[in-house]
């Protein structure tokens, strides 16, 4: 079939347009043409376009390498190199410094915080700069490899000489700079070029997530969340001999490797379920609010947080007081009336099981298929979280850089408290300024003329906290306004350590514990945020400073041949919690029933106890070479009726006590 005319002639002014443009093109651009043939004939071209290469080629490679540095950085808790354990890897030590992710060596994660096996508190957190310096010792050790000594352009004939890298590195939100300065001299057909300073610009998150990672490290420094957490669930399942939690309780031996096998189990289940606030989680329940933190401020929605224990990682899980294999439990069973009956008498603080336990903990922060993940190792001492004492580095702000914008001078004087209540400036003091989500370290006290103190400059704030820290004294802080110069005072007290002897008032006769008798003490400084535990028997010294605490103590008595008690009929109130190991952390359900009780036998129980008020004079702490503490014993049931009465009227126990005693 022919073409009609039609088509023929839009054909021949398709081509006439093109041709008349063709001839545009060359009359208004012909000089530059020329000017091109010139070039190419003279040998310009390829220096500009092929000699370029190189240096194209050199900055893609640094880009690569700051990325895949990043990376590793992320990955590694914010390391390149994996810092050095002081102790080498034995049973003693299974857990070292760093998380053995796969078990084999390929990947370790650092801790942030971790016990040392003599239980020393260590920090190791990389600061900003410290992870700006290493993603630099990064491009500089790596970067040959991906330059691969220019083979693709000698092999076209190119000769490269180089020198050795060194590369400066900043971090911020959303991108990462560097700056390489590397002299390459290249020379291709006759042709030479030197190149010095190359700069990349990389989008990454890094900054954004290790400064979330910081936040959130910073909440459990001071809230031990996990740790709390860790505790409920030990409390919430009967695998797992516990003391000071509602549970059913039965009639059984527990086995000291099948208990840390079922607590492997419980956090592996678990702690997979915590979440964080204001982070992208899918929320199924009522029950997921018993597991979501306000551990950052703001709204990260596309930003996850993932928590991970695995049954594969070692667990170290002490039963203090407990030898042998065997932990022996209260000999109840939740076949009958009596164990549910008992429940919340002897499953609230019954159990003397008291625990030392460290496990790893990984946190995983993710942002656009970018992931910063760092390691902790949970700590319970005596059923306790850990006392936190984490030097932690200040959290990023991009937008708001409080720490770089130090203008206002100001002196700040720390003082420790003597034994008369008179103050003396303290040197080697670290002074710090916590404004609103950063904290400042500004030095540490000095002599300045006549005493010791610390003028510097500070950043303005408004109702920020001066923090000063030494060893030896407990932490003092004091709101302060530092937009203008200022003198600040603080006042430190010193910690006491003293020698424990523990009397019991057993109604009205003071006497010395017996071997069945264990005493925990508990002293709370709520006005200086100060917490302290002391357990009997034990021979550690008790750590105080002065000030007014609110003191609670509990007794229990245990036997061997247990204490037995005849068929009752009582009416009382219940919660039974969520069980098993395959069971779902959740809620309790209240019932109360009026029931028959069979006679049972029971091994152990509290006996006495009690709560006061005490006010600790500073003299005394100073001077004194022991202190006593007193528990009052109360009788000892009789009848079940008379238990139920004990453990609901606890108070009585408060009614005549013997506040302690300096010696």
């Amino acid at each position: 079939m022919k073409p009609s005319k039609k088509a023929q002639v839009t054909t021949f002014v398709i081509i006439g347009l093109l041709l008349a443009s063709a001839t545009i093109v060359v009359v208004t651009y012909r000089e530059e043409i020329m000017k091109q043939f010139e070039r190419r004939a003279a040998g310009e071209i390829p220096i500009s376009e092929q000699l370029d290469k190189v240096e194209t080629y050199t900055e893609d490679c640094i880009k690569e390498t700051l990325l895949n540095g990043a990376s590793t950085i992320g990955l590694q808790g914010g390391f390149y190199e994996i810092p050095q354990d002081d102790f080498p890897t034995a049973t003693y030590n299974m857990m070292s410094n760093s998380l053995d992710l796969f078990g084999n060596g390929v990947l370790k994660i650092p801790y942030w915080s971790y016990l040392t096996p003599n239980n020393i508190q260590r920090t190791q957190i990389p600061s900003k700069q410290e992870i700006e310096n290493t993603l630099a010792e990064y491009i500089d050790e790596n970067l040959e490899s991906c330059l691969n000594d220019y083979i693709p352009f000698r092999l076209e004939g190119y000769e490269v000489a180089y020198s050795e890298p060194s590369t400066t590195a900043s971090l911020s939100d959303k991108k990462i700079i560097s700056q390489t300065n590397m002299k390459i001299d290249t020379e291709y057909k006759e042709k030479s070029a030197t190149f010095k300073s190359f700069e990349a610009k990389v989008d990454s998150n890094l900054g954004k997530l290790y400064s979330r990672a910081l936040e959130l490290f910073r909440y459990e420094d001071e809230k031990g969340f996990i740790e709390n957490i860790t505790l409920d669930f030990m409390a919430m399942y009967d695998e797992i001999p516990y003391s000071g939690i509602d549970f059913d309780c039965s009639p059984r031996i527990w086995m000291r490797t099948k208990v840390a096998q079922d607590l492997k189990a419980i956090l592996a289940l678990n702690i997979p379920t915590l979440k964080i606030e204001g982070t992208n989680y899918d929320s199924k329940d009522k029950t997921d609010k018993l597991l979501t933190f306000d551990a950052i401020k703001g709204s990260e929605k596309d930003m996850t947080v993932n928590f991970q224990f695995s049954t594969d990682w070692p667990i170290m899980m002490d039963v203090v007081g407990e030898e042998g294999e065997a932990l022996r439990g209260k000999p109840f069973t939740m076949d009958n009336e009596a164990s549910r009956f008992l429940m919340p008498l002897f499953c609230l603080n019954d159990y003397h099981f008291v625990y030392d336990i460290k496990y790893p903990i990984l946190i995983t922060l993710s942002k656009d298929d970018e992931i910063f993940q760092f390691a902790i190792m949970a700590v319970i001492n005596n059923n306790q979280p850990k006392t936190n004492t984490a030097d932690i580095p200040p959290v990023i702000e991009e937008f708001s850089p409080v720490c770089d914008n130090n203008i206002v001078q100001s002196t700040v004087i720390a003082s420790g408290i003597s034994t008369d209540g008179s103050t003396v400036p303290l040197e080697g003091v670290d002074v710090s300024i916590q404004c609103i989500s950063s904290k400042c370290e500004i030095g540490k006290t000095r002599l300045e003329q006549t005493t010791y103190s610390l003028t510097e400059m500070f950043p303005p704030c408004l109702n920020g906290q001066i923090i000063a820290e030494k060893e030896g004294y407990h932490r003092a802080k004091e709101v302060v306004n530092t937009n203008i110069p200022s003198i600040f005072g603080l006042s430190m007290e010193p910690y006491y350590e003293i020698p424990v002897t523990v009397l019991i008032n057993d109604e009205g006769s003071i006497r010395s514990p017996y071997d069945t008798e264990q005493v925990l003490f508990q002293f709370e400084n709520i006005e200086d945020e100060f917490f302290t535990t002391y357990f009997h028997p034990s021979e550690e010294k008790l750590r105080l400073i002065a000030g007014e605490y609110k003191v609670s103590s509990t007794l229990l008595v245990t036997t061997q041949t247990g204490f037995k008690f005849k068929d009752e009929i009582i009416e009382t109130c219940v919660k039974a919690p969520m069980k098993s190991v395959a069971g779902i952390f959740g809620l309790t359900e209240k019932k109360c029933i009026s029931q028959d009780i069979s006679g049972t036998t029971i091994d152990t129980l509290v006996s006495g106890g009690g709560s006061f008020y005490w006010d600790v004079d500073r003299r005394a702490l100073a001077t004194s070479n022991k202190i006593v503490l007193y528990s009052n014993r109360g009788p000892t049931p009789q009848t079940m009726q008379e238990l139920n009465n004990q453990y609901q009227n606890m108070q009585q126990f408060s009614e005549e006590i013997i506040k302690p005693t300096f010696e």
